[in-house]
């Protein structure tokens, strides 16, 4: 039995480049139903997916290489930037500035 996945094609322009990548929506195993990654039910919950108003969405079937190429290149994009005392003391200093003393909101045009 062959088993499929769902990816998502994204189109950005970065610094006047239009460049592309591919995410993996789904998994291509069937660890909770044994069914989950037949091609009927993966093309249903696609349609399902693009009802929801998610664009550019693929039914690809599994091939280990490529989809483990996927799924290296799309973590480049999750790794997250740790928060730093400095990101603290600048947020600090921006709610400070947005509340004053008395903790009520202090707009712009007031001042």
């Amino acid at each position: 039995m062959s088993k499929y996945y769902i990816t998502q094609s994204i189109v950005e322009m970065v610094d006047g480049r239009i460049t592309g990548r591919e995410v993996i929506l789904t998994r291509a195993d069937a660890k909770v139903d044994k069914d989950s990654a037949r091609f009927r039910d993966v093309r249903y919950f696609k349609s399902k997916l693009e009802a929801l108003g998610i664009p550019n969405l693929h039914v690809n079937k599994y091939e280990k290489k490529r989809y483990n190429k996927l799924l290296r290149e799309q973590n480049k994009y999750r790794k997250d930037n740790k928060l730093t005392v400095a990101d603290l003391a600048r947020m600090q200093a921006e709610a400070d500035k947005a509340f004053d003393k008395e903790g009520n909101a202090c707009l712009e045009s007031e001042s």
